[in-house]
């Protein structure tokens, strides 16, 4: 990708004196510097029916990183930037998650994995939460590392370093051992045969009495795939029709729904997974039995009905938790529109 740029500081510096607009194939970023060091970023692409989540953002980090994100994606632009920055993104969802289960003094002294940390929007949240615990972003993608470290160096956080994976079915050999190991919003993008490889790795990687969270999955069969072709129904379907209906009625991330390769589907996260999947693949390790937690002082339905709006449809969404509350007893799981669950691994 090609950046053209007007009015860019080649420093990099947080204040600038005016805005600073790059230009791509795609259409046009402008940045416009913000008081306290913040950046409003703006997408004006050029084809209107380009498929863009967020058009616009505030971001704290400055406009040489801006740029490299820029080369990754325009359209997927101020989504990634938003995960770095907007509270009400990614650390909303991982403080609400972390701390219901937890106290923030039981993550003192310990090891967090990231497993597929990307440019490492979760990775920096957590080391921010819980800045005496040691955090170890791992990822494939030596381009999203390249990321990451960038944003390390703006972010100046001493709790965190990163790793590249040698390759789809391994971990790192150097990163040692955890007790505690995040997934967020990473196991929908695990091909099936990679599910059953890395996760015994992860699992064999955790301490007994380490956990593992798991969160922004989509369930395997909530009526609405939302994650990958906004389409209803299609979660039970067989793999040939959901192709074929994904390619000719989703007006979702293009790029993958229109692709005729099911693997670049499945890498998408159109298929999702279940507690029953997760940990039938963690038992492969044939090392410690995987428990699902509950979280302090309630159950994982009434945690799920905290994390709703509570000005709309109470009296349902109470009706729906009643019912999450005895599929949780009868089959362990809580079948909402997004795996939310916690794994200890206990002796066998």
């Amino acid at each position: 990708m090609t950046i053209s740029q007007d009015s860019v500081d080649p420093s990099g510096d947080e204040i600038l004196c005016q805005p600073t607009v790059f230009t791509v194939a795609e259409g046009s970023v402008q940045i416009l510097p913000l008081p306290k060091g913040q950046f409003r970023v703006t997408l004006q692409p050029v084809d209107r029916d380009l498929f863009v989540p967020r058009v616009s953002c505030e971001t704290s980090l400055p406009p040489a990183v801006i740029a490299s994100f820029l080369k990754v994606s325009f359209a997927w632009l101020c989504d990634s930037l938003a995960r770095h920055d907007d509270p009400e993104y990614v650390n909303r969802v991982l403080g609400q998650q972390l701390l219901a289960y937890f106290d923030a003094s039981d993550f003192r002294g310990k090891r967090l994995l990231d497993f597929g940390c990307g440019s490492g929007a979760s990775t920096f949240c957590m080391a921010a939460m819980f800045p005496e615990t040691e955090i170890v972003g791992v990822e494939l993608s030596a381009g999203d590392i390249k990321l990451a470290r960038q944003v390390l160096a703006v972010r100046h956080l001493t709790n965190v370093q990163f790793f590249i994976s040698p390759d789809s079915n391994c971990l790192p050999p150097e990163i040692g051992s955890f007790d505690i190991v995040m997934l967020s919003a990473v196991y929908e993008h695990l091909l099936p045969e990679e599910r059953r490889r890395v996760m015994p790795l992860i699992w064999s990687s955790m301490n007994y009495g380490g956990v593992l969270f798991v969160n922004q999955t989509p369930y395997r069969y909530f009526p609405y795939e939302h994650h990958s072709s906004g389409l209803w129904f299609i979660n039970y379907l067989p793999d040939r029709l959901s192709l074929f209906l994904a390619r000719n009625l989703s007006r979702m991330n293009p790029d993958v729904n229109k692709s005729r390769d099911w693997t670049v589907h499945l890498r998408g996260g159109i298929r999702g997974g279940t507690e029953a999947e997760i940990c039938r693949n963690l038992r492969l390790a044939r090392a410690g039995r995987p428990t699902i937690v509950q979280p302090k002082g309630q159950d994982r339905a009434s945690y799920w009905l905290s994390c709703t709006n509570p000005g709309r449809y109470r009296l349902l969404k109470k009706s729906i938790a009643t019912l999450f509350r005895l599929t949780d007893k009868l089959w362990g799981t809580v079948p909402s529109m997004n795996l939310d669950v916690v794994i200890r691994k206990d002796p066998t």
